[in-house]
């Protein structure tokens, strides 16, 4: 096996964000003319978790 920072090949490592990152990615989707799908996209993250975080952001 490789080394530990190395990707498995056709395999995503989760990545772990802070509730701060959450929070600007949800934000910056809030935006007039923001696509959700591009800035998740932009971010690598799955669309349907940054609705999820809007939602939360919403909620407060």
């Amino acid at each position: 096996m490789g080394d530990a920072g190395e990707e498995a090949v056709g395999r995503r490592v989760r990545r772990w964000r802070t509730v701060s990152e959450k929070r600007r990615i949800a934000e910056l989707t809030l935006e007039p003319g923001a696509s959700v799908a591009l800035m998740a996209r932009a971010h690598d993250v799955n669309a349907s978790q940054v609705f999820k975080w809007r939602r939360a952001l919403k909620k407060g």
